[in-house]
């Protein structure tokens, strides 16, 4: 149900809060929570308000003043007292270049029982490694991409559809092909030796000769793809 300009959620507002202050500290804490779609879209609105307000903080030079509207907006006791640190610190930063779009919602099938619509809010951009080397929660489509660029060059000869060529071009933003390679071998690398033995020499050159492919194609399809036409306007004729 929705009333106004948000969704009611079936909730009062003061558990309505509760629930987005929730929801939100998690999905920054976590980078990902999974959820009935109507909470997550609702959320999404949420936490783009949150970045921006941190964002804004920063780049005016006077992160502090934007503290208390923060606090306000998150629980911040117990495991997540350090979470406007993060905030500034780590998710700020990657976000720069970008004007909003700072989440994505991904679906998911239906709730078994009551077939409610299901999905994943995730922040975009979310390194799928950590400094040390362990896999980080989060970036789902970047999974969900890697295993469909394996699928398609085993079995559509080594060639990847348009549709695949276009959700790469996305990921691309504010990072370089190379990076936006690097992991997506990061996370191949995974997905083979979580069903098999470590990667033998040929198996590492078969994951080179991969990520050389997608490099390739990815390259060319950004190199023939036509940027879209505009409208052309003519000047209307002078009256006499």
């Amino acid at each position: 149900m929705t009333r106004g300009l948000g969704r009611h959620l079936s909730r009062t507002k003061a558990h309505r809060d509760a629930l987005l202050r929730n929801m939100a500290t998690q999905l920054l804490q976590h980078g990902t929570i999974s959820s009935t779609t109507p909470k997550l879209k609702e959320t999404q609105r949420y936490v783009e308000r949150i970045i921006t307000i941190a964002k804004n903080g920063v780049q005016n030079g006077d992160a502090a003043s934007s503290v208390p509207e923060l606090q306000s907006r998150l629980f911040l006791a117990g495991d997540n007292s350090k979470l406007l640190k993060k905030l500034f610190d780590v998710i700020v930063p990657r976000y720069t270049a970008r004007a909003g779009g700072y989440t994505r919602v991904l679906k998911l099938e239906p709730r078994l029982g009551d077939r409610a619509p299901q999905g994943i809010l995730e922040l975009v951009d979310a390194p799928v490694q950590s400094e040390d080397g362990q896999l980080l929660k989060g970036n789902l489509k970047l999974w969900l991409l890697t295993k469909t660029c394996m699928q398609q060059i085993q079995e559509d000869a080594g060639q990847l559809n348009t549709k695949t060529l276009q959700n790469l071009k996305k990921m691309l933003h504010n990072k370089t092909a190379d990076q936006l390679l690097q992991e997506i071998g990061i996370v191949r690398k995974y997905l083979i030796e979580s069903e098999a033995q470590p990667l033998s020499e040929e198996d590492e050159t078969l994951h080179e000769q991969f990520l050389s492919t997608v490099k390739q194609q990815l390259q060319s399809y950004n190199a023939t793809k036509k940027e879209p036409v505009g409208y052309a306007f003519t000047e209307r004729p002078a009256r006499h």
